[in-house]
């Protein structure tokens, strides 16, 4: 076995500058050590603070990760088959064990291994302000709590979520290369999708220029494809031959090293309606007026505001308009969705209503007239976009009009 597997990589400058940060939030808030739960959930989300201090994860692949404030960490994996292969794959952290017996006695033997019996331990997976339910299993939790009667267990909250809401240089150049796969992918769809084609040899194809480009899996791929699809994309595509003036719409998630993006297009297999196409044109309307607005300093809600008016301006509903937070999750920080209003005025309130340098995160805008097909029916446009300390800019090129396949 190579002892290097060419997988992509962040530098450890990068990890001792994570490291440090990190380490500095626990002296302050009195935590001896972390617990962060990388378990595989909703496209690996629930990996991100875990993989953000240790680059282990993809795959659907567990890395339970054991921070202390001072010494090394210790990750556990699945299984022990996997674990040499991930002492390779990585080279921030060595002590890569598997789980042994359950993951509760697994976390407490490396806890007292450690000398942390009487500890102040910080967790993930329990419940914050971007995920109120959580992801950990309540009888893991009871379960250390009794094994573990004399530490204490420190509400975490936000604090892995604040520290990646704002990207370094090699996260932007890791989330510049999933925005070319991105791309590569619309393009996929572009050059396959004809009537007789089925949706499932699309798919496949747009998911190959994905991975064979060096593309992680799992990765968020929502797709429809009717006469008159529902304003937002389904989850999985079906085997029925495509027909013409078809309307293919796609939510895309390209990812590579843990990093996601997000771009959606619309296509129609033919002439679209000029109702489609005055919707399409609605969403790219309201998306460069918010790229006008959008900069270091300034408004969130105001800039979000005068998207909103510039949708209700043309007669157009929404099924989804908004911003939220992209790098090794999505729906990360800043959020501000009017579709979840309710929801992200707690994270607005959390992180400030400014937008500031090195924030990255998806910008969509699924929309759909009332007075057409009752509603039922729509068009998606979404880009990743960057502030820059001069602005916004988009991460994809693929061309931002709607595309007329045939």
């Amino acid at each position: 076995m190579r002892d290097w597997l060419e997988l992509p990589r962040l530098s450890k400058a990068e990890r001792d500058r994570r490291w440090s940060i990190t380490r500095e939030q626990m002296r302050a808030r009195g935590i001896d050590c972390l617990v962060l739960w990388g378990w595989p959930a909703m496209w690996d989300f629930t990996t991100a603070n875990a993989r953000y201090l240790c680059p282990i994860g993809g795959n659907a692949e567990n890395n339970t990760l054991i921070f202390p404030l001072v010494g090394e960490p210790t990750s556990f994996v699945f299984m022990p088959t996997f674990v040499e292969y991930w002492k390779r794959a990585q080279d921030w952290v060595s002590d890569v064990r598997s789980r042994r017996g359950s993951w509760s006695d697994t976390v407490v033997a490396r806890l007292k291994e450690m000398g942390l019996e009487r500890a102040t331990i910080g967790m993930d997976g329990v419940a914050g302000p971007l995920d109120p339910d959580g992801w950990l299993p309540y009888s893991i939790f009871e379960s250390l709590k009794a094994s573990l009667p004399n530490v204490r267990f420190a509400e975490l909250g936000d604090l892995l979520e604040m520290m990646r809401s704002l990207k370094s240089d090699e996260e932007i150049a890791l989330l510049e290369k999933a925005s070319v796969l991105g791309d590569k992918m619309l393009q996929a769809c572009r050059d396959r999708a004809r009537p007789g084609v089925r949706e499932s040899e699309v798919y496949g194809h747009m998911m190959e220029a994905m991975l064979a480009d060096g593309g992680e899996e799992p990765t968020l791929f929502l797709w429809a494809c009717d006469r008159y699809p529902f304003p937002h994309p389904f989850r999985l595509p079906t085997t029925r031959p495509m027909e013409p003036r078809d309307v293919i719409i796609c939510e895309i998630h390209p990812k590579i090293g843990g990093y996601f993006t997000h771009v959606e297009r619309t296509f129609c297999l033919g002439e679209p309606d000029k109702e489609l196409q005055r919707i399409y044109d609605g969403c790219v309307a309201a998306f460069r007026r918010g790229m006008e607005l959008f900069g270091p300093g300034k408004s969130i809600v105001t800039a979000m505001n005068e998207v909103k008016r510039v949708i209700d301006d043309a007669g157009l509903g929404i099924c989804e308009t908004g911003i939220h937070g992209h790098g090794l999750a999505s729906l990360e920080y800043p959020r501000y969705r009017f579709h979840a209003l309710k929801a992200d005025q707690a994270a607005l309130a959390t992180i400030g209503d400014q937008f500031k340098t090195g924030m990255v995160f998806a910008f969509n805008i699924d929309l759909f007239d009332p007075k057409w097909h009752g509603g039922q029916t729509g068009a998606v446009f979404a880009d990743t976009v960057i502030i820059t300390e001069k602005g916004a800019r988009s991460l994809h090129s693929f061309s931002q009009e709607l595309q007329k396949i045939g």
